[in-house]
């Protein structure tokens, strides 16, 4: 005779549909013990819960409120409705500003990728251990300096008594405002952002590049693929996760251009370079318009959010 307890598990397991005396262990039960297991990690978790509950979603909370109300810094803000959503569409200055933010966003997000990508492949090439290294910290370096810094050195290089006007009298040329010049503006601003954002965006491609299997490499020499085709065949093919990652990042930054314009703008480029951002600082901030500031920036947010959905989709970012 077999005893009927056999078979039956007398210990506790807190898999699904486990017994314990008899009993099925409930959801609630095994979320409560994992709760318990991992506590040191969800106390350390903490204040980083409480750092976005504080500067983060309650700003945003309280700015999509103030949206809905009228602009009054002192007093009850009554409710108004759509109408700073309907100012903020009908301003011409705001419809300015995001021609120039998608002109700047979507051609430094071109340019960033395309250069950092290029950059990292050069760079791999490079069979000194000590120049590889030595070049990557070279075009890491401007990335690690804030946009006053990096803007206040793009001007004295472009400054009339600059470098660049210096270079030009060299060779017995007129030294040109660059600053000033209209038709540069948009140039100087996106040029600016790729000397100093390539080298961060190159380190990443340059990191996944050192991270594809070596035998891949090897198989291709013994089959006598040049490096063109170890370029094309391996590499690209197995940079597409980064490549994906980089392409959504640099898209939630299309719309969201703000210190290197604030840092450079003046009289004569404003109209060419102001984005929606700055024209949500000059609203809010300057002229003390903050209902319709804050239906500005919820506008920037959902836009934000649809470009980066957008290239989640295209790129089929959440495909294995």
């Amino acid at each position: 005779m077999v005893s009927p307890d056999v078979g039956m598990p007398d210990c506790k397991d807190s898999g699904p549909g486990s017994y314990e005396k008899g009993g099925v262990v409930s959801m609630d039960t095994q979320t409560f013990r994992k709760m318990r297991r991992y506590k040191a990690l969800y106390i350390l978790f903490i204040p980083i819960v409480l750092y976005l509950l504080v500067f983060t979603y309650y700003p945003f909370v309280r700015g999509l409120v103030m949206s809905f109300q009228e602009n009054r810094l002192i007093g009850k803000r009554p409710f108004a409705g759509l109408s700073n959503y309907a100012k903020v569409v009908a301003d011409p200055d705001f419809i300015a500003s995001i021609v120039n933010s998608l002109i700047i966003g979507v051609v430094d997000m071109v340019l960033y990728f395309v250069l950092a990508l290029l950059l990292a492949l050069m760079i791999n090439e490079i069979r000194s251990s000590t120049m590889r290294k030595s070049i990557q910290t070279i075009a890491y370096i401007p990335y690690l300096f804030s946009w006053a810094v990096i803007g206040g050195v793009w001007a004295l290089i472009f400054d009339i008594k600059g470098l660049v006007n210096a270079i030009l009298g060299f060779f017995g040329q007129e030294a040109v405002f660059f600053l000033a010049e209209t038709s540069l503006a948009r140039p100087l601003i996106i040029g600016m952002g790729v000397w100093r954002s390539v080298g961060y965006f190159a380190l990443l491609f340059s990191v996944a590049i050192v991270g594809i299997d070596p035998t891949l490499f090897e198989a291709a020499k013994i089959d006598g693929a040049s490096r063109l085709t170890q370029i094309r065949k391996i590499i690209i093919p197995s940079l597409s996760g980064t490549m994906k990652t980089i392409i959504v990042l640099l898209s939630i930054g299309v719309l969201t251009h703000f210190d290197e314009i604030y840092v450079m703008v003046n009289p004569a480029n404003r109209r060419f370079i102001s984005t929606l951002l700055l024209y949500v600082y000059e609203t809010g901030i300057l002229n003390f318009r903050m209902g319709t500031a804050s239906a500005g920036a919820t506008l920037v947010m959902i836009g934000t959010v649809l470009i980066a959905t957008v290239m989640r989709r295209l790129t089929r970012y959440d495909e294995e």
